[in-house]
């Protein structure tokens, strides 16, 4: 064989080994089955991130107590909390670090001039920087609030 051919294999048989072996990965989300008659149990799958409200309902002055939890949390994480209101504009945002355990909480005030919109409310959760580590909730503030503003002035 030349020179030039056994050169050739090589390369061939080089690039073969390398773009052969270089691993591939894929995420997947396992999903529930509908659990119908020709089909196994239901599969329930935890959800990485929970949060909740003590009530569904506030007013313009209350104080909202959000609570939740991180399964399986990485030490030093924090979990993003962002607050929308009807519109979707955000009214609040903060960063709260977990305990041990993985759960955090914080207060929430909405005697604030970015909260006179009445309607449903939506807090997100989001742990990492992955969006299927994220959950939300949802309450209602009812009617608008007070003008931020003197028209007087």
């Amino acid at each position: 064989m030349s020179t030039h051919r056994e050169y050739a294999l090589i390369a061939i048989l080089a690039t073969i080994a390398v773009v052969g072996v270089v691993p591939a990965f894929a995420q997947y989300q396992v999903l529930p089955s509908s659990g119908g008659p020709n089909q196994g149990p239901t599969e329930t799958i935890p959800i990485p991130v929970t949060v909740s409200t003590d009530k569904p309902i506030y007013d313009h002055n209350s104080i909202i107590m959000v609570t939740g939890h991180v399964r399986n949390p990485y030490p030093g994480q924090q979990v993003t909390i962002r607050v929308s209101d009807p519109a979707g504009n955000i009214v609040q945002i903060s960063q709260l670090m977990l305990d041990n355990n993985g759960d955090f909480g914080t207060k929430i005030n909405t005697a604030s001039p970015l909260w006179t919109k009445g309607g449903v409310y939506t807090i997100f959760a989001q742990y990492g920087n992955e969006q299927g580590t994220s959950s939300k909730v949802q309450f209602t503030i009812p009617g608008g609030g007070a003008a931020s503003c003197d028209p007087n002035i």
